[in-house]
């Protein structure tokens, strides 16, 4: 197999390379990416600058790729709404255009399971049939939602090119710094008071694993990544050893949105439109993956907090600070 990367050099993106890498049927990953990889590259890795925002099906079909996965996606909450629709949206609709213009085999497109939508109607445990209601009012939630369903398209469209959609929660590890690992850092922990959901957290290899049990397999269509039990937001607080304070909804709906607009971000970094995944349930099923993939996440979501908060205190301890702006 010859494997193309998408955000080959986020975070993500190096550790599906290096674990590519070691597989025998694999004969070379190749990178695509804005920028370029830090670190040493694996042995079977070349990495190609390349913007999704722009076709690249030569660059594939030069490459002799023969699957795919796409991983090009601004994570969060960001102010740049047109660059983070351009590379969300434009850059998904160019890699499936690529894949369908170069013939691949196979294609995995990184989902989530954000684009179910936090609602107060929400099952105990969604399963890939239920709909996909994400809003508009979080814009990294609603373009999930939109990609997975121009995936849902693509596929009707052109069943030749096996394509399957992966759906974790949200993921943690010793690489992640973005702003919900940072949340609780936070000098207070605050959630909507009367609404403390159950949250699942998967570890980072055991994304990496599954994305490659899914290479594997000829499955199609949309697969939950979901690992042994839940965690609720209150408890995540508990093991930062941090006080969470339950606040009326309206009134921490008003704080979050003024801090946000100010940019205090020693304060808060999420977005008001954020607020209903702390507050509504959006737990999923992984029945069909483990069906159809035999494929069963290693750590659970309590091993994958603590894990987390381990090696977080680790890099604390070696005076490590994150962004910049204020030392754990």
């Amino acid at each position: 197999m010859r494997i193309a990367i998408t955000g080959s050099s986020g975070y993500l993106g190096r550790l599906l390379a290096a674990a590519l890498s070691t597989r025998a049927e694999v004969e070379s990953v190749i990178g695509l990416d804005i920028a370029s990889p830090e670190g040493s590259a694996p042995v079977k890795f070349r990495f190609h600058p390349a913007d999704v925002r722009r076709p690249f099906a030569e660059l594939l079909r030069r490459e002799g790729v023969t699957a795919a996965v796409h991983l090009a996606f601004t994570f969060g909450p960001t102010r740049r709404l047109r660059a983070a629709r351009a590379i969300n949206l434009d850059g998904t609709r160019n890699f499936l255009d690529a894949c369908r213009e170069t013939r691949l085999s196979r294609v995995i497109v990184l989902g989530s399971a954000i684009a179910y939508g936090a609602r107060r109607d929400n099952p105990p445990a969604l399963a890939e049939d239920r709909p996909l209601r994400a809003g508009r009012g979080y814009a990294y939630a609603y373009h999930k939602r939109l990609c997975d369903e121009m995936c849902r398209r693509f596929s009707a469209e052109c069943p030749t090119v096996r394509l399957a959609v992966l759906r974790p929660p949200i993921v943690l590890g010793r690489h992640v710094d973005n702003y919900f690992s940072r949340m609780f850092f936070k000098p207070k922990v605050v959630y909507p008071r009367g609404a403390d959901p159950a949250m699942q957290f998967v570890h980072e290899d055991d994304l990496c694993a599954a994305v490659v049990a899914l290479l594997q397999n000829d499955a199609v269509g949309p697969f939950n990544l979901a690992p042994e039990g839940s965690i609720r937001f209150s408890e995540l607080a508990w093991e930062f050893k941090r006080a969470a304070l339950g606040m009326p909804y309206s009134l921490l709906w008003a704080v979050c949105a003024f801090t946000y607009s100010a940019r205090l971000v020693r304060l808060n970094e999420t977005p008001p439109g954020a607020l209903p995944y702390i507050r509504y349930p959006w737990l999923v099923s992984g029945e069909r993956l483990r069906a159809e993939t035999g494929f069963v996440p290693v750590h659970s979501t309590l091993d994958t907090v603590r894990a987390w908060r381990r090696s977080v205190l680790d890099q604390a301890a070696a005076g490590r600070t994150f962004e910049g702006k204020f030392r754990i």
